[in-house]
């Protein structure tokens, strides 16, 4: 359970949100599905009784990590995980949204709505459709292109829901999947006893599914609950694998190869990615091999990569001048000003890519500028007859005097 959802053990009842602003809350398999077979999830949902109510539940696939989370507000819980096929029962309406921030979409806080940005619905609320992610550059809102796994409802398939669906009591919800012909089928009885159903066939692509629920509000709330009754699955043999700095901070999302399949005795294998403006550094301290064998079924463990952030290294040069002023008592120019040939000093500064921090490097050896004879000027005697040695380093500021 995770953000706001808890478990009644009792009743089987996940309360995902209560009825409370700014609310996000989710669950997850702990383990992946097999989708060589056949499974059914039996249950319910409680969309809320505000009609006029926020967000919505979904229930995602995906091929990330069975820990990942998705973008919740607009994009429901799913916008964000890796190559999802998803569904939602949406209830708030919501226009396009561009991404406030840009950073990469798997650094960015899954309750962050806004830095993510989300997809305009394809329907009024209330709806269901099923919901895809794809590997996407996206235009933030100062127009600069930022990567997101992008949600978007899957073309043809949005049914609506009637409002009077949101009557604080639960309808039935059944998820069906056909490992043979791999058709995934969604049922949903509405409050008058009509039946909505929504098919979609399943990609060979995925070969085990990570699954998780999520629901949130905003602005406007609802409680929203999902009651499970059975839930029946053939568990596949999979490992995560994990992309961070060296803080443990998420970077970047990749995927798992397993060339025999996702089975017990199988081999797995992952890849060292290229990051943009990262450096890899070495395997985490708990990780598992970048490839393998694997030996139970369920999670084998983590793959963890550990990247440094890239450091821009540059010469930055600075001068420093030497000028003397003559004049007379009344501050008019007695004597043409001396310049002095000006010394130049270089030290290095290395810019993390990440953060745009610098650090600098010593400035390069001191100098001398040396003693400068004031001028004779008949009938005239100056107050310095001399401008002596002048030491000066890459920390000083230019010399300026009056004689």
């Amino acid at each position: 359970m995770n953000g706001s959802a808890t478990y009644d053990q009792s009743t089987g009842i996940v309360t995902l949100t209560p009825d409370s602003n700014n609310q996000v809350g989710n669950f997850a398999l702990k383990s992946k599905i097999d989708t060589n077979s056949s499974f059914t999830l039996t249950g319910q949902v409680n969309l809320g009784s505000n009609p006029n109510g926020a967000d919505g539940i979904s229930f995602a696939f995906h091929n990330g990590n069975t820990s990942d989370l998705g973008n919740s507000g607009g994009n429901l819980g799913i916008g964000g995980l890796l190559d999802a096929l998803g569904f939602k029962l949406d209830t708030w309406p919501n226009g396009y949204q561009a991404p406030q921030s840009n950073k990469n979409g798997s650094q960015i806080d899954p309750t962050d709505s806004n830095g993510f940005g989300w997809n305009g619905d394809s329907m009024s609320a209330p709806y269901g459709t099923f919901v895809t992610t794809s590997d996407q550059q996206i235009k933030s809102k100062d127009g600069s292109s930022v990567q997101r796994w992008w949600a978007e409802d899957l073309a043809g398939s949005a049914q609506s829901l009637s409002k009077s669906d949101l009557d604080g009591h639960f309808h039935d919800f059944v998820v069906k999947y056909d490992g043979t012909t791999r058709q995934l089928t969604i049922s949903y009885t509405e409050t008058s006893g009509k039946v909505l159903t929504w098919s979609t066939t399943v990609s060979n692509s995925y070969q085990a599914i990570a699954m998780i629920v999520s629901a949130s509000t905003g602005g406007a709330k609802n409680l929203q609950q999902f009651k499970i009754t059975s839930f029946n699955f053939h568990q596949a043999a999979t490992v995560n694998v994990k992309y961070v700095d060296t803080e443990g901070n998420q970077i970047a999302q990749g995927e798992v190869s397993y060339p025999e399949g996702t089975n017990v005795n199988g081999t797995y294998s992952t890849e060292q990615l290229t990051i943009p403006n990262y450096t890899f550094v070495k395997m985490g301290d708990d990780s598992l091999p970048a490839s393998g064998t694997l030996t139970n079924a369920g999670v084998n463990g983590t793959v963890i990569y550990v990247y440094t952030p890239s450091y821009i290294a540059t010469t930055e040069t600075k001068t420093v001048n030497e000028t003397v002023h003559y004049v007379y008592k009344d501050g008019t120019t007695a004597h043409d000003d001396y310049v002095a040939t000006p010394v130049e000093f270089t030290r290095q500064v290395s810019t993390d890519a990440v953060t745009g921090e610098k650090t600098y490097g010593a400035w390069s050896a001191e100098q001398t500028f040396a003693a400068v004879t004031s001028p004779a000027i008949k009938g005239y005697t100056p107050d310095q007859t001399e401008i002596g040695t002048q030491t000066v380093s890459g920390d000083s500021k230019d010399l300026d005097f009056t004689v």
